[in-house]
């Protein structure tokens, strides 16, 4: 990524990563569509999955690819898996990306579109009061901090929030043993992270801005419960479980799961790795313990 021009490192992503994800499942609806960013419009997916009645939860995913790539091509495959998987309508937001739009532009889209998404979740059979956001990576990062938005501005009431290997502090001067053990060689490296963020932000002094770090807010509590995943050789393993006990010590309930013997960016690879099955059986499991709500059968002719 480092040695990368950033159209090149796009193009690149976006073809890499398809080639570890296998075949796309079918889902019951997958619906390309526009929601409302912080300075226009957004284009947006959402699955309908498989088998599901009643109204189901409505989960808003925010892709990973430390702020300046992915796309929601990217996680079209993992999110048609979890959508059959939990039983949830998924909305995946193609938010703007880093460098052309620094934070807190893309936190602000993601905030933006949440409350359009929830203000429609009725036009895709799901109830807004069940209203669940997830992310990996950035996209963890940027669950974490619409979360906070949404409690400091009294937004929408999240009910959930997933956060996959999400980045919760800045990469520059970071005194976790993780990002020592772990610089180099898992794919993610310690000067990615160095470069993702010099891209985010527009100004270093940003960096303690609990919007762009979550972990440096004053307070987390009242926040939505939270299914926490990291993974063992991963530079985030550690800002990841801190930000997991700091929930838990502000009593916010947590559930906290580390994949020994994983990378990061695992979620991205559900045709190379069974690990990317258990993540997704994790928060499925997370989903039917917040809501009740399991999937009940597989009818014929997906489209």
């Amino acid at each position: 990524m480092t040695d990368l021009p950033i159209s090149v490192a796009r193009e690149s992503t976006t073809a890499g990563w398809l080639a570890l994800q296998g075949e796309p499942d079918p889902v019951a609806e997958a619906i390309d569509t526009f929601v409302t960013g912080a300075a226009g419009r957004l284009p947006a997916r959402v699955y309908r999955p498989l088998g599901v009645t009643g109204q189901p939860p409505l989960l808003v995913y925010f892709h990973g690819g430390g702020w300046v790539v992915g796309s929601i091509e990217v996680v079209d495959r993992p999110l048609r898996r979890l959508a059959n998987a939990t039983g949830a309508v998924i909305a995946s937001v193609g938010y703007r990306l880093a460098p052309e739009t620094a934070f807190p532009g893309p936190v602000e889209d993601c905030y933006t579109a949440l409350t359009d998404l929830q203000a429609r979740a009725g036009k895709w059979g799901a109830n807004p009061e069940r209203l669940v956001v997830a992310g990996d990576s950035a996209g963890g990062n940027l669950a974490a901090a619409v979360c906070l938005m949404s409690r400091d501005r009294d937004g929408p009431p999240i009910a959930s929030q997933i956060l996959i290997y999400p980045v919760t502090a800045p990469a520059e001067g970071s005194s976790f043993a993780s990002y020592e053990e772990n610089a180099e060689g898992y794919l993610l490296t310690r000067d990615s992270m160095r470069l993702y963020w010099d891209h985010y932000l527009a100004d270093a002094r940003q960096a303690t801005n609990p919007y762009a770090a979550p972990l440096h807010a004053g307070s987390l509590a009242r926040l939505p419960p939270a299914l926490v995943i990291t993974a063992e050789y991963d530079p985030l393993r550690d800002e990841g479980e801190a930000y997991a006990h700091r929930l838990r010590a502000a009593g916010v309930e947590v559930n906290a799961v580390r994949y020994d013997g994983l990378i990061h960016g695992f979620f991205w690879m559900p045709g190379l790795l069974d690990a990317f099955q258990h993540a997704v059986d994790d928060i499925a499991r997370e989903l039917d313990r917040r809501f009740g709500f399991r999937l009940l059968s597989l009818p014929n002719g997906p489209s």
